[in-house]
């Protein structure tokens, strides 16, 4: 698996993990502090996974999409 492969892995399991803390939240009315910094701590971890894949990418922010993702 290429290191490129291997964050975009990554990323999907943070992801994941983002949506089942929300979930829980959710079903706990919003008011557990614990998880609340859990989801900001996940959110950080994706931001520096996102950040890695595009230093791996270079300055080039296009993505065959037609949009500048940047």
């Amino acid at each position: 698996m290429s290191e490129h492969e291997e964050l975009m892995d990554n990323i999907l399991d943070v992801d994941f993990e983002i949506v089942e803390t929300v979930r829980t939240l959710q079903q706990e009315n919003w008011n557990t502090e614990a998880l609340k910094n859990q989801v900001i701590d996940l959110l950080k971890i994706h931001d520096e996974l996102v950040g890695k894949i595009r230093s791996l990418q270079g300055d080039d922010h296009s993505c065959d999409c037609g949009h500048d993702n940047s």
